[in-house]
């Protein structure tokens, strides 16, 4: 394994000599190695590599080493499937019929997770002491589609929203920077209260929020209800407008929730931790 990791890295910036002293090998069993003749395995690998490059091409690149196993068993190699799977992979082979991924994030740095400062105390007296942010998925003809919202604890307004088809931090951070702008608060008084998923646990999230002196809290892991007011706005998100939709595209699934949060949710619906008022109306009258 060093030898091989040697003769694939080796360059004029790492020459072998550094790679051999960095590994603890020394430069003569490398190069014994390097000129050694080809054992019977390997001249038997690189016959079944040729048979498999040749064999894909002719079947245009569809089948997957299943298949290519079943017609190197029909050709007469003697293998196994995992040894099949293991040599396509070195050709960089990869069949045209398999799923591609849409989508996925990028692994993302993470910092570590906040104490629950917060402690389930949801009732605010001020605007912008707390704010609280979540995010939910929507299925949508194209595949899925991520809400993240941030709410003002103080009037459960949502000061808030942003929508896409990645689930990430720049997700949080682009809804952070909204709510920001809106509101303009002190962040030496704000607390910024979630769930210690990787979106708010990156270190972008972090960096962001710890530059404008903002107290971070996080829910216990595996505990919804310590961030129970934005799981609750979702459970309504979902149950009074979303579900009554049918199928979605993602365009039709942001407009919708914008026609949810600022058409309804915000100016019209009440709530019963409001005295019956809606979140906007809570704002003006106090």
């Amino acid at each position: 394994m060093r030898f091989e990791f040697i003769s694939k890295y080796s360059s004029p910036v790492r020459p072998v000599v550094k790679l051999c002293r960095y590994l603890d090998v020394s430069t003569s069993g490398y190069y014994k190695w390097l000129n050694r003749e080809p054992t019977l395995r390997d001249r038997y690998n690189a016959e079944l590599k040729c048979f498999l490059k040749d064999e894909s091409e002719r079947q245009h690149c569809v089948p997957g080493y299943r298949k290519l196993y079943e017609a190197a068993i029909s050709y007469g190699f003697i293998c196994n499937k995992k040894r099949i799977q293991r040599l396509l992979q070195s050709l960089g082979y990869r069949s045209r019929a398999s799923k591609k991924r849409h989508g996925c994030a990028p692994k993302q740095k993470l910092g570590f997770p906040a104490f629950n400062l917060l402690d389930r105390k949801f009732s605010v007296s001020q605007p912008n002491r707390v704010w609280t942010s979540d995010i939910t998925q929507v299925r949508c003809s194209e595949g899925w589609q991520y809400l993240c919202v941030v709410l003002d604890l103080y009037s459960r307004k949502v000061i808030s929203w942003s929508t896409s088809r990645i689930n990430n931090a720049e997700l949080v951070v682009r809804s952070l920077k909204k709510a920001w702008e809106r509101r303009r608060p002190d962040g030496s008084q704000l607390m910024f209260h979630s769930d210690q998923g990787v979106q708010y646990t990156s270190e972008m999230t972090m960096r962001w929020l710890y530059k404008r002196g903002i107290t971070i809290s996080m829910s216990r892991k595996g505990n919804c209800w310590d961030n129970a007011c934005s799981e609750s706005f979702f459970a309504q998100y979902k149950k009074e407008w979303i579900s009554c939709l049918g199928q979605l595209s993602r365009e039709e699934m942001t407009m919708q929730s914008r026609l949810y949060i600022d058409g309804y949710y915000n100016p019209i619906r009440r709530h019963g931790t409001l005295g019956g008022k809606s979140p906007i109306d809570f704002e003006l009258s106090n």
